[in-house]
């Protein structure tokens, strides 16, 4: 079982001993209790994919209804997950009014979530060009039934954790998937290799910092110098390892065994 509390070095070396895409599934959900939540729908693909890679524990009823009722094309959580990199929360979506008697898709799909019991959602986005330059996008919602004021108690403590997490297990699915489905179906999330990308030792410092919790402020501290040369390493990790903020680069420095967890 785990948590925020456990060792990422622990939790992230079960998801890399993950042989198969069942395996990283328990796991996903082992998380997922260990923090409060009931269940999680993950999806990954180009924008407009007609088969992306879709995975979930959410209840059948609710799966269901979402898919038969056409609620893919009026969730008003896609278009937010679409643009954005940092985790949000279901709450934090802006909802259309309603006019005259009928209920506007987007509504009628959260209105759907609570009738199946998923009073709020933490939703986990994370985006990547590959090597061909091909966009892709991924998304982990994780589903909450208990009561709210938890709810955000659990999203103030674990949504960094959750976020790192993430990255790190969207990167192995994918490698699976790839797999799974055969040479030249997909590109793998990170066609990077070690050899291929270089890092000095101070950006290993800078991100092995950033991998303990630390803010750029803490990390000049620790290392004695400037604030302003913590933001140089750390923009050229961002470009060496092609990620889109810092918990992205982390991430993929540890899948790749640049730095430790």
């Amino acid at each position: 079982m785990f948590g925020a509390a456990a060792a990422l070095e622990e939790v992230l070396s079960s998801i890399e001993r993950a042989a198969t895409i069942g395996e990283l599934k328990r796991i996903l959900q082992n998380i997922a209790e260990a923090t409060g939540f009931s269940a999680f729908s993950f999806i990954d693909g180009r924008p407009g994919d007609v088969t992306p890679l879709v995975l979930n524990t959410i209840a059948p009823g609710f799966d269901r209804d979402y898919r038969s009722e056409g609620f893919v094309d009026v969730d008003p959580v896609i278009p937010v997950w679409r643009r954005s990199n940092a985790p949000f929360t279901w709450g934090a979506v802006p909802l259309p009014p309603r006019l005259g008697r009928r209920y506007p898709g987007a509504i009628r799909t959260m209105m759907a979530a609570r009738d199946h019991g998923y009073r709020e959602g933490l939703v986990v986005p994370f985006h990547y060009v590959d090597r061909l330059g091909r966009p892709y996008s991924s998304a982990c919602t994780f589903f909450w039934t208990g009561q709210v004021s938890e709810f955000r108690r659990t999203v103030r403590d674990n949504s960094h954790w959750l976020h790192m997490v993430m990255l790190y297990w969207a990167q192995r699915i994918v490698d699976l998937a790839s797999v799974q489905q055969g040479q030249g179906k997909r590109i793998h999330l990170d066609d990077e290799t070690p050899d291929l990308v270089r890092l000095t030792d101070r950006e290993r410092d800078v991100l092995a910092w950033a991998a303990r919790g630390k803010t750029a402020q803490d990390t000049a501290e620790i290392l004695g110098i400037a604030l302003d040369t913590i933001g140089t390493h750390m923009r050229a990790c961002l470009q060496k390892l092609n990620a889109n903020n810092k918990t992205h680069a982390v991430a993929k420095a540890i899948y790749l065994r640049l730095i430790d967890p």
